[in-house]
């Protein structure tokens, strides 16, 4: 747990906004239930949660505002 925390913290830092962050990695969660090849290559005991955290940390995952789209 202490490293989700850790991840979580990661994130947040680089978006500045907690609901859009938990937005962003609820997506990709549900990506993930659904079947989506995780984006990191060892995944090994990790949840999907973390998963998605990392991914985005990591810059494998993103977002794009309403005026980029």
């Amino acid at each position: 747990m202490e490293n989700r925390d850790r991840e979580f913290m990661e994130a947040l830092s680089k978006t500045g906004n907690s609901s859009l962050l938990v937005n962003v990695i609820a997506t990709r969660v549900r990506q993930l239930f659904r079947g989506a090849r995780p984006l990191l290559e060892k995944t090994d005991g990790l949840a999907v949660i973390d998963i998605a955290l990392k991914e985005f940390n990591e810059g494998r995952i993103g977002y794009r505002s309403r005026h980029e789209a």
